[in-house]
């Protein structure tokens, strides 16, 4: 039977831990280093219970196990391998049981949070979801499961008396603080417009997310979720750098499409890694062009710069941040350098300067693309902006 591929179907379908280990010499150290956070409160996840219980297990049982802070395995044994499933938790935080374990344990009040946090790292599971689950792979890969038993263990008490643990005199989040760093530093790289440091940045978090801290949610490493947590965060850094909201809502869109489309995980990174490096373009060429104008004047400078072919009305723009029309004007002319009315003449004669060059069309069809019905308007205007009329413009610029 290939374990590798058994135990990776697993993971795929329940988001959840799997450990593959021999039923004769389980390696069930790194299992209870990793997950038993307090040996007072978790009994059963010590070493030496699991070993212990690991020693008495029969075959075709699934064994559920959930101890006292509400933490879940399921293990059995399969053609002499050990196989555990989890841990995995039933229900959201149990804060008033919780609170009455570390009393009648005498561990203060400080661990309380710990305890959130490390419960709050594992995915939230049916048993009985997990149990079928369990039961589908083993009739796909062995051809069997109808003789299997389930037995629910509520805990594990090993022969005689376990070690006391240390009393810690505080506990360490350093981790934590560091993943959020992490986070931050990947951040400001979109904030800033940064396109060369963007990705170096994100695989620095998500490599950091792949580590054994017990408090990083299992959750976070299935693909899927972690690219639309990531996906999410670079869009508000982005609107924060500044970029235009429409430009975010078309690169973000763009990337979920294709996203859907992907066929593998290696694909959605790769689409993921453009849209950064697209967002923080984004945000660069803001700040380039808008960083200083405020708020309300780089609303009014975006909506004009996806409408300039269309009628724009000065009460229009006004409504649009909430302004009254002469203070618009004035405070536009003085934030730009020029009127609206003049800014729109550019914004249209820039993208007339462009079709001139690059494109085989009549100076009438680039009149009316751009905005103006009259051509004759339209020369007066460019000649104005460029200092020549359309048609010596594009000799000038032939090749």
């Amino acid at each position: 039977m290939d374990f590798r591929l058994f135990s990776s179907v697993l993971n795929n379908l329940l988001n959840v831990s799997v450990l593959v280990t021999s039923k004769e010499n389980p390696d069930l150290a790194s299992f209870s280093e990793k997950y038993c956070y307090h040996p007072v409160l978790q009994p059963a996840f010590t070493l030496e219970t699991l070993t212990q219980y690991a020693s008495q297990m029969q075959e075709k049982t699934i064994y559920d196990l959930r101890d006292d802070l509400g933490i879940c395995i399921q293990f059995f044994l399969i053609e002499e391998s050990l196989v555990i499933v989890g841990p995995f938790v039933r229900n959201e935080f149990p804060e008033a049981k919780v609170q009455s374990l570390l009393i009648s344990h005498s561990i203060p009040a400080s661990y309380s949070a710990s305890v959130r946090l490390y419960y709050s790292s594992f995915p939230l599971l049916s048993a009985t979801h997990t149990r079928d689950t369990i039961l589908g792979c083993i009739r796909a890969f062995v051809g069997q499961s109808e003789n299997y038993y389930y037995q629910h263990l509520r805990k594990l008490e090993p022969n005689g008396s376990l070690p006391h643990a240390p009393r810690e005199e505080s506990l360490d989040y350093l981790s934590i603080y560091h993943r959020y760093d992490l986070e931050n530093r990947f951040l400001r790289t979109i904030e800033t417009g940064d396109t060369e440091n963007v990705l170096i940045a994100q695989y620095a978090m998500s490599a950091d997310g792949m580590n054994q801290n017990r408090y990083v949610n299992a959750v976070y490493q299935d693909p899927v979720v972690g690219i639309s947590m990531i996906r999410a965060l670079a869009r508000k850094a982005a609107e924060r750098g500044g970029a235009s909201l429409i430009d975010i809502h078309e690169i973000t869109q763009r990337n979920v499409q294709r996203t859907l489309a992907a066929k593998n995980v290696q694909e959605r990174v790769r689409y993921l890694d453009q849209m950064l490096v697209e967002l923080s373009e984004a945000v660069r060429i803001s700040k380039q062009h808008m960083s200083n104008y405020s708020a309300p004047i780089r609303r009014v400078a975006e909506y004009i710069g996806l409408n300039f072919s269309q009628e724009i009305s000065l009460d229009q723009l006004a409504d649009l941040i909430g302004y009254a029309p002469t203070y618009l004007s004035k405070t536009f002319t003085k934030e730009v350098g020029m009127t609206i009315t003049r800014y729109i003449a550019m914004l249209r004669c820039q993208k007339a300067a462009q079709m001139l060059r690059d494109e085989d069309l009549t100076v009438q069809e680039i009149s009316h693309y751009v905005g103006y019905m009259d051509n004759n308007y339209f020369v007066k205007v460019f000649k104005k902006q460029y200092g020549m009329t359309p048609t010596e413009y594009r000799k000038e610029k032939e090749p």
